[in-house]
């Protein structure tokens, strides 16, 4: 016998959720598994199966994925485990408890970005999604682009973003496109920086130029990582010659190179500038029509939460 014997079951003959189902998808939580659940209630397990149908038709979303013979928990079931999980709570407040998870009154969204992409685009989408939904919690977590694309995998996190294309391997081998959903493509205005040291003929313009670059000695990128190609794919669009005098995949080696005289570099505000002023180098934004187009993306191995699917219909409002 399970605790629910102590629940309030005074309207049970008119509730359509009722004490069967909530004792079915209890022991289908705890086991794991709709046949262990069903020994555990001495029913068979298409009994079983078809209790859960009817509670998940009754809530409105899905408690579990069905996928080669395997069960796995939705981001909702879980919400909804908790509820049944405490003492002595009545059928009627889970109904409640259910309608807050289906309206979105309470859950979780769980991000994974590219840096910088969360001071870009982010904020504005938030602020949106809060207005309408203020009691759901967000965590994102910040990761170059690579990381972004190997921990979506994970199941971890509901939403991946990385900029596009998301299908090119430069150098570094992560898992295959066929992995991934891209659910939205947006695009966003993208400034870009020229870094300098404070002594330069540059620094006393505000604004820079292609024209002022052409010609420099420049601290970069490997050649063949993924920043680098991108600078070189703008740089050549603009007729901008550069001489490439270090290379470095660290950003922080990039300032203090650049601090003492080994050239200028470029970067994006997707690079972190870092959470201290660096001293002896200046940013100066770099005249151009940029555009970042991102891709949003899950894990094919993971449903989207109600909380996500939300998220998604407001990130496209904005692109």
């Amino acid at each position: 016998m399970t605790h629910f014997l102590a629940l309030k079951l005074y309207n049970l003959a008119e509730t359509v959720m009722n004490y069967r189902q909530i004792e079915a998808f209890e022991a289908v939580m705890k086991t794991g598994s709709m046949t262990l659940a069903g020994k555990l209630l001495f029913i068979t397990q298409p009994a079983v199966s078809r209790l859960i149908i009817e509670l998940e038709q009754e809530l409105g979303f899905k408690l579990f994925e069905r996928k080669k013979n395997r069960l796995f928990r939705t981001d909702e079931s879980q919400l909804f485990f908790e509820e049944v999980e405490k003492s002595f709570i009545g059928l009627s407040e889970l109904k409640k408890a259910a309608e807050s998870i289906k309206e979105l009154k309470k859950g979780y969204l769980r991000i994974i970005a590219m840096p910088g992409v969360s001071n870009l685009m982010l904020p504005k989408v938030m602020e949106k999604f809060w207005s309408s939904n203020p009691n759901i919690n967000v965590e994102i977590e910040s990761h170059p682009r690579t990381v972004v694309l190997d921990w979506i995998q994970s199941k971890q996190f509901d939403l991946g973003i990385a900029n596009l294309p998301i299908d090119i391997n430069f150098g570094k081998p992560y898992m295959p496109i066929e992995s991934h959903e891209i659910c939205v493509e947006c695009s966003f205005d993208l400034m870009m920086f020229c870094v300098i040291p404070e002594i330069h003929p540059l620094s006393e313009k505000n604004i820079l130029t292609f024209k002022d670059i052409d010609g420099q000695d420049f601290v970069s990128f490997p050649n063949g990582s993924y920043i680098r190609h991108e600078i070189d794919k703008i740089l050549e669009k603009n007729s901008v010659n550069i001489r490439v005098k270090l290379e470095t995949r660290s950003t922080a080696d990039i300032y203090q190179h650049v601090k003492h005289g080994a050239g200028i570099s470029i970067v994006f505000p997707f690079l972190q500038f870092g959470e201290k002023p660096i001293t002896g180098i200046l940013f100066k934004p770099v005249k151009s029509n940029l555009k970042l187009s991102l891709a949003i993306m899950r894990s094919k191995r993971k449903e989207l939460s109600l909380v996500a699917k939300k998220f998604l219909e407001i990130l496209g409002q904005f692109s």
